[in-house]
């Protein structure tokens, strides 16, 4: 695979990306490495900072990604024209679970994941839970507790990590298909 320079606007605006030390010369797909090296470092800081809503958003868009690209090499779904005409995150996983039939073990770090789609439709259900939850609540009552809800939302950014991770590895080692 030939090796290409990164393209030089990157070291012009080095100031407003999250990763540093990029690499001057890279192979493959270089955009997707440098959406996925930005992602991953935004999460990483973004948790640091309690930013922990910005982690999340980044986690799921990291295994849908993922569940797309393995759906669209297996055949499971057709490429779509625009991104948006993807699945929503649930029909994804269900595809995914429908596709794969047997639950998905996986370790990653000393997480085990005993069943890797049902780990991520919990997961999903959390996302949604604190990415809409901060200020939703019934008409006249009052929200749950922020700071229960920054703990949860905590908690919910660290298991999205380490499933976006798994889902990653768990696609990259899924086939020797190439998925970019």
């Amino acid at each position: 695979m030939p090796t290409r320079k990164l393209p030089t606007y990157y070291n012009e605006h080095a100031s407003i990306l999250k990763s540093k030390n990029l690499p001057q010369k890279l192979q493959g797909n270089i955009f997707k490495y440098l959406s996925y090296r930005e992602a991953w470092a935004r999460i990483k800081q973004a948790q640091e900072q309690n930013f922990f809503l910005e982690a999340v958003t980044l986690e799921e868009s990291i295994i849908t990604d993922r569940l797309i690209c393995y759906l669209v090499v297996t055949g499971a779904l057709k490429r779509a024209r625009e991104l948006h005409q993807y699945p929503s995150f649930g029909q994804l996983i269900k595809t995914w679970s429908l596709l794969h039939g047997a639950p998905i073990s996986i370790q990653v770090k000393s997480t085990e994941f005993k069943n890797l789609q049902s780990s991520v439709d919990r997961w999903r259900q959390q996302r949604n839970k604190v990415v809409h939850g901060m200020v939703k609540s019934h008409p006249g009552k009052a929200t749950d507790d922020i700071v229960n809800f920054l703990e949860e939302a905590k908690v919910t950014a660290r298991e999205g990590e380490i499933l976006a991770r798994a889902v990653s590895s768990w696609v990259k080692k899924s086939n020797s298909l190439k998925f970019e």
